[in-house]
């Protein structure tokens, strides 16, 4: 019984710094902006094409409500809010104005998120600014 255990403990302490690896690298945060550090089992993605992007005035709009919202909402455990790398490969979509990342627990949670009154203010309040919006939900596996 011994033995096992003694061959058990590196790959026990391999898989464990595997698993951290991969927890740091899982998903871009703003943890120290939002003091959320812990990433859901639910992504929401979403991918916002705003009908005047070089509008300084209209981005400036959209990002204060959009993090106004974000700020707002319990049930997010992660966030992530960016705008296109630039990076020039043929499988990169640069199209886009904004990307928002949030992670939920919980497709439960990500639901009440969708009713969620800030949530509904953001998209009454910016969906005049956007042409376009893209969302891919995904649960991890």
């Amino acid at each position: 019984m011994k033995k096992n255990s003694l061959r058990r403990r590196p790959f026990l302490q391999r898989l464990t710094a595997f698993g951290g690896l991969l927890g740091l690298s899982s998903l871009s945060v703003h943890a120290a902006a939002t003091g959320l550090q812990k990433h859901g089992n639910f992504v929401h993605v979403v991918f916002f094409w705003l009908k005047n992007p070089d509008n300084k005035k209209a981005r400036k709009q959209f990002e204060n409500n959009l993090n106004t919202f974000i700020k707002g909402i319990d049930y997010i455990r992660s966030t992530h809010v960016g705008t296109p790398a630039g990076t020039d490969r043929s499988v990169v979509d640069n199209s886009y104005t904004y990307c928002l990342i949030v992670s939920f627990d919980d497709k439960k949670d990500h639901d009440a998120y969708q009713e969620d009154g800030l949530h509904k203010k953001f998209i009454d309040d910016t969906t005049a600014l956007w042409e376009r919006v893209q969302v891919y939900d995904s649960i991890l596996i």
